[in-house]
């Protein structure tokens, strides 16, 4: 699955804002996935620290990329605060993780790690944002 995105805040369907609905309508539903990672949060959205070491789990979604997927990521780099040019200062950035589909299946995606330090937001507990916002 070489085209995927793993989302865990405000880019999961019912938590886009509406400027973003659209896009995130045009992702393809693959299945629930979690990754190893702390997730903050850090008001109206969540930060996530994606980090193999540890053993707590960020609970999110993945998603198949349509054909126009290189686009649609440009859309959602700007949502995101990414900026490929300025890393560094980026609010986020767009790296490659390995998720764990529901099924036990390993895929590895897009996804966004909080590029900012944290301070002191607390733990989303579970890693779950979604349940969270529920």
């Amino acid at each position: 699955m070489e085209n995927c995105l793993f989302v865990y805040g405000t880019l999961l369907p019912g938590l886009a804002p509406p400027d973003v609905q659209p896009l995130v309508e045009q992702l393809q539903p693959i299945g629930p996935a979690t990754t190893p990672g702390r997730l903050y949060d850090l008001g109206e959205y969540p930060g996530a620290l994606f980090d193999p070491s540890t053993e707590s789990r960020i609970v999110g979604y993945a998603f198949a990329l349509p054909d126009d997927g290189p686009v649609l990521l440009e859309q959602f780099d700007a949502y995101e605060g990414y900026s490929p040019d300025n890393a560094l200062q980026s609010l986020f950035v767009r790296v490659r993780q390995s998720v764990t589909l529901a099924d036990g299946r390993v895929v590895v995606c897009w996804a966004y790690h909080y590029n900012q330090a944290v301070g002191q937001a607390p733990l989303v507990a579970g890693g779950d944002y979604a349940r969270r916002r529920r």
